[in-house]
């Protein structure tokens, strides 16, 4: 599984390869990050090529990300056993599904960067619970995967006009 990175999440990372490493192709997609501010403080949002599912991490420093691949693994295990519920054997699963995480440069793909750039502005508008500090990033999350979001991905990379529900697709990609 590859995550693909903006120009900031490059520079907060650090960790970036310059190719694509070898890993293979995941069933559950790849993955977009981007880094970005709120009250002054960093927040991450990634979000699934496939299915548009987000995980946001607010209030991030560097420091806690000095082992990435665990700390994303975690935080994203949390927020679908949040969203859907997950029970041991899909979790086990899931894990195993999701395998080596390589870091790469952005890939462009216009319909999955929107999607965040709206995704992080309603994050600034709405300011969940009066500041980033209070945040509950779980549950704040969970309303974004909770939205519906336009022009459908089909499984082969072509767009229809329907709009869809990020958890929903998930919930069916992780059966």
């Amino acid at each position: 599984m590859t995550i693909y990175c903006s120009k900031k999440l490059e520079a907060f990372l650090g960790q970036i390869t310059q190719t694509i490493q070898s890993t293979e192709p995941s069933d559950l997609g790849d993955w977009n990050g981007h880094q970005f501010t709120i009250d002054r403080k960093k927040c991450l949002i990634f979000m699934n090529n496939k299915t548009c599912y987000s995980v946001v991490m607010t209030n991030v420093l560097k420091k806690d990300l000095k082992d990435f691949e665990q700390v994303f693994k975690e935080r994203l295990i949390r927020q679908l056993d949040h969203d859907l519920n997950i029970n041991e054997r899909q979790e086990i699963k899931f894990r195993k599904e999701l395998g080596v995480i390589g870091l790469s440069k952005s890939n462009n793909d216009k319909k999955i960067i929107g999607t965040i750039n709206h995704h992080v502005d309603n994050l600034k508008y709405n300011n969940y619970g009066g500041g980033v500090e209070t945040w509950d990033e779980v549950k704040v999350t969970g309303i974004l995967n909770d939205y519906l979001v336009g022009t459908k991905i089909t499984a082969d990379r072509r767009r229809n006009r329907d709009f869809f529900r990020p958890i929903e697709l998930m919930e069916d990609l992780i059966k």
